[in-house]
């Protein structure tokens, strides 16, 4: 598979720009926790919306890197075909989210007086 040097730069700069947002919400997550003490970080209504859109973000990606990967015909066989390449990185992606946030959690609480309160 030949893929455009066009195409991985612009999948370089996605990949960057989603790492600083997602830098950005830790650093709102924190001013909101430490500095403000606030009880609640979130409303419902974005929490919502995070979770849409990183959800309707993730799947796109997999989807159009399933279907560009693949010389099947049409979605389903592109992502039957490509399963383990699939399942193996979002298995990787979880256990390094799940660690990191218990990671964050774990040092949070070592801070006096600005431990999570749930």
């Amino acid at each position: 598979m030949q893929v455009d040097p066009a195409a991985g730069k612009i999948l370089g700069m996605l990949m960057a720009y989603a790492v600083s947002s997602l830098g950005l919400l830790l650093a709102y997550y924190n001013y909101r926790k430490r500095i403000l003490k606030a009880d609640r970080i979130f409303s419902p209504v974005a929490t919502a919306v995070i979770i849409g859109v990183i959800t309707v973000a993730v799947i796109g990606a997999v989807l159009t890197a399933a279907v560009a990967s693949s010389d099947a015909d049409g979605l389903w066989p592109a992502v039957t075909s490509n399963i383990v390449g699939l399942a193996l990185p979002a298995f990787i992606l979880l256990v390094s989210v799940v660690l990191t946030w218990a990671l964050f959690r774990h040092f949070s609480r070592r801070m006096p007086g600005a431990g999570p309160s749930d």
